[in-house]
């Protein structure tokens, strides 16, 4: 391909929209909050709770998109005195979610033309409070428009695409900013030749899905139906509090030890009620028996009396069972007996064979390799007060060797220097 004769074949341009956004919902406000302020879905309903209860926002748990005449006539009226009369285009927006409770509006400002809050807010809350505003408004704006150019260029048997874009019409962006990248193209013509600067080989593997993160899981929770507005937050704290998942370096949600064995205890036993769809049928359920399609009792039965039979069945099974424990070399320093390592709410653990007469325990540390800096000591995983692994020497304090990364990784030696 270096010695190829490369020429322009095809110019196509047309233009694009991008429609505004909808207003938020609790799910979408949970997810923006995370992606643009780094709030925890805990973080935002708290935040978002003191802006409601102090009568700036509507009602936070909700999953309608409905938005009240008083409010469209309220948007309308902000974007023409402050941006222009060409800025301004009432859009109504349909709820998809077919459980939606529509006594409820989306999450908005009372009044757009509230730009600042007054000092008693905490900072946090006027920022998610200036994303709410800001989405609301630009929910009742035109559309971003684009002129968008795809160029193709041919070398050999070989064809090239370039695509690029420039922003015609910045539409709701004046107000709700969006990550837009735009390759800005030179005048090109069909026909015109072009030189080679640089040949670039990259192979591309399928990638497994990415881990979740709080954003991504309460979409995944969305789509599947499984819990309402009010729930989202609870179940991101209860996974974590529980130690059924740890966040990464990137934010990013890994279950632990404990979580996947709790999991595979569930997935055996009960596979009918962890089962994805299971939460998503029972709403239904309880839907038709508010609006008078089914009847409780019946409804009722059909799930308790073969949960109830196979609960106690469980219970015997499981109790028979005795927990994985693993022998070690370890004697345990109070009565001489060996160590055994178990299983408790924050992972394995080393404790005393001989209990309940005697009750010692202490951490299970794993040496990763010794100490690049003294030498002497082993490296160990700690963690910090916000439960944030990092690997530091054993001979903390005498030797005070810390990192980030996992041994093996060549910034050890620069961390250890």
């Amino acid at each position: 391909m270096e010695k190829a004769e490369y020429e322009i074949i095809n110019i196509d341009k047309k233009e694009t929209k991008r429609n505004s956004p909808s207003p938020f919902i609790t799910s979408t406000l949970q997810q923006t909050a995370w992606q643009r302020l780094h709030f925890s879905a805990k973080q935002t309903m708290m935040f978002a709770q003191e802006l409601y209860e102090k009568g700036f926002i509507t009602y936070m748990r909700t999953d309608s998109l409905n938005l009240s005449e008083e409010s469209l006539v309220l948007a309308e009226k902000f974007i023409k005195s402050n941006l222009g009369a060409e800025y301004s285009e009432t859009h109504r927006f349909k709820t998809k979610s077919k459980i939606a409770q529509e006594a409820h509006e989306a999450v908005r400002p009372v009044d757009p033309a509230i730009e600042d809050l007054p000092s008693i807010f905490k900072k946090e809350s006027a920022k998610l409070y200036d994303v709410i505003r800001r989405r609301f408004i630009a929910s009742q704006m035109k559309p971003l428009v684009l002129d968008a150019t795809s160029v193709d260029i041919k070398a050999k048997n070989c064809i090239f695409r370039v695509n690029g874009s420039i922003v015609k019409f910045d539409g709701f962006t004046k107000i709700y900013p969006i990550n837009l990248e735009e390759k800005i193209l030179p005048e090109l013509k069909i026909g015109e030749k072009l030189n080679l600067e640089k040949l670039i080989s990259e192979e591309h593997f399928t990638e497994p899905p990415p881990r979740y993160n709080e954003a991504s899981l309460i979409k995944a929770l969305e789509k599947f139906g499984i819990g309402r507005p009010s729930t989202y937050a609870p179940i991101m704290s209860t996974i974590q509090e529980r130690n059924y998942v740890e966040k990464n370096d990137q934010k990013k949600f890994i279950p632990t030890e404990i979580g996947l064995r709790v999991n595979d205890l569930l997935v055996e036993h009960f596979p009918e009620v962890v089962d994805i769809g299971f939460t998503s049928k029972m709403e239904d359920n309880l839907d038709d028996i508010a609006d008078g399609k089914k009847e409780w009792r019946s409804v009722m039965q059909e799930f308790h009396e073969p949960f109830l039979k196979n609960l106690k069945i469980k219970y015997e099974e499981v109790e028979k069972q005795k927990p994985i424990e693993e022998k070690t070399d370890e004697i345990c320093e109070k009565c001489g007996k060996p160590m055994m390592v178990k299983f408790g709410r924050f992972g394995k653990f080393l404790a005393c064979s001989g209990f309940p007469d005697c009750k010692n325990t202490k951490s299970l540390i794993v040496s990763l390799g010794k100490c690049p800096k003294c030498k002497e000591g082993e490296i160990v995983e700690k963690r910090t007060h916000k439960k944030r692994i990092f690997f530091g020497c054993s001979r903390y304090p005498k030797c005070d060797f810390a990192t980030w990364q996992k041994p093996g990784n060549n910034e050890n030696k620069e961390a250890a220097n």
